[in-house]
């Protein structure tokens, strides 16, 4: 950390994002206006701000893992929704460090380009964990007393890149999902399982209500969303809750056109998409419509197919203001090829902007059966005999 590139990069980070920290609202504030309908504040019904390969400094190719700094600064950028990009590494072949699932930065080409020197032991284990590392971070800058938002939900979006070989059920397949539960333990008084704000939102068992409900709904708390098939979990039955990454996972994500990592396609209806944001480029105009109504209630996320690159604002405003895309999580190490997500129009102030109207998902009003007439009383079944005069 004495490096001189890493000092330098770190200060360029730090003058593009410490500045505008304070500048940052809660998503209440936002609300309080009303301009937004109450009917209309669902989770579902907002754009994210979020942050790619997090707790990474950069630049892209040999550059740093500094996980305190890296989600410090998204922080005062303005995230609020964290990408963890998480595999095993092929090198690691002790008992305690085969398949121990760890977050990487890996380029097109599936080359890691961390820093080796920045991130030791290059083999994590259950005592020397970046996910854990990173967790603790976000659970402390995003939730402190000096983030201007801290009140605002926060969102993990869990991408497996590879899961170990086996079946979906194998001991070695939910050990290592299980792993990674235990790494989101500094989350562990900050999730949504139980039954509240209408609904059971463990092992994805109301994805739908969970995306409709009000997003204040969720201040403080972290949701968990995964491209993972976890559902071995509810076949074996023999780990302790917050050992169960399906579990604790809210949401999962499914891909449509092109698979990322090990995303899986689903025959049935999604609530969560995971797709390259070149994917929404080609959509031709007769079916605008058709996805566009689809992500209403999809809440749906973006990676370019090339990680290195930033999505660019062409692109960007054409995805998400005609298709309602929710997040595209930006580059924290490339300030030049995002800094269009600091303007009015998109994140500046806020970390969750409504989408536009015509986009958003509204809730059904609450119909109330009015008093049935007299006349319609049977009585419990029993009715008098009628009686001749």
């Amino acid at each position: 950390m004495n490096d001189s590139k890493y000092t330098s990069q770190v200060k360029l980070l730090s003058d593009v994002y410490n500045p505008i920290a304070s500048a940052k609202r809660p998503v209440t504030a936002l609300l309080a206006n009303g301009e937004m309908p109450d009917a209309e504040q669902c989770l579902v019904n907002f754009y994210s701000l979020g942050c790619r390969f997090t707790g990474y400094v950069g630049p892209f190719e040999e550059g740093y893992w500094s996980p305190d700094i890296a989600v410090q600064l998204a922080v005062n950028a303005g995230c609020r929704t964290f990408v963890l990009e998480i595999d095993y590494l092929d090198d690691c072949t002790g008992d305690t460090t085969k398949y121990f699932p760890r977050i990487v930065v890996r380029d097109v080409q599936g080359k890691l380009r961390i820093n080796y020197k920045s991130n030791k032991p290059f083999c994590n284990s259950f005592a020397h964990s970046n996910i854990r590392d990173v967790c603790e971070k976000i659970n402390f800058y995003a939730f402190s007393s000096s983030c201007q938002n801290a009140s605002d939900p926060v969102i993990i979006v869990l991408y497996f890149i590879r899961q170990p070989p086996g079946s979906y059920k194998s001991k070695t397949v939910l050990d290592y999902y299980s792993n990674v539960a235990k790494g989101l333990s500094p989350f562990q008084n900050r999730f949504v399982q139980s039954e509240i704000y209408g609904g059971s939102f463990f092992r994805q068992k109301q994805e739908g209500r969970l995306l409709i409900n009000k997003i204040t709904d969720y201040n403080g708390k972290v949701l968990i969303f995964s491209n993972a098939n976890t559902t071995g979990f509810r076949e074996t039955q023999i780990y302790p809750s917050n050992e169960d990454l399906d579990f604790l996972t809210n949401l999962r994500l499914y891909y449509t056109q092109t698979q990322l990592g090990i995303t899986a396609n689903d025959d049935g209806v999604p609530f969560g998409i995971l797709e390259t944001a070149e994917d929404y480029t080609i959509i031709p105009p007769d079916r605008t419509d058709t996805v566009a109504e689809a992500t209403k209630l999809r809440w749906t996320i973006c990676f370019s197919k090339d990680p290195s690159k930033s999505i660019t604002p062409a692109v960007y405003k054409q995805i998400t203001n005609s298709f309602g895309v929710h997040c595209v999580p930006i580059l924290l190490f490339d300030t030049k090829g995002n800094n269009y997500m600091f303007k009015d129009n998109t994140f500046k102030t806020y970390s969750f902007i409504p989408k536009p109207e015509a986009l958003r998902y509204v809730k059904p009003p609450v119909v109330i059966p009015g008093e049935p007439n007299p006349t319609t009383d049977a009585k419990g079944g029993m009715l008098r005999a009628p009686t001749v005069g």
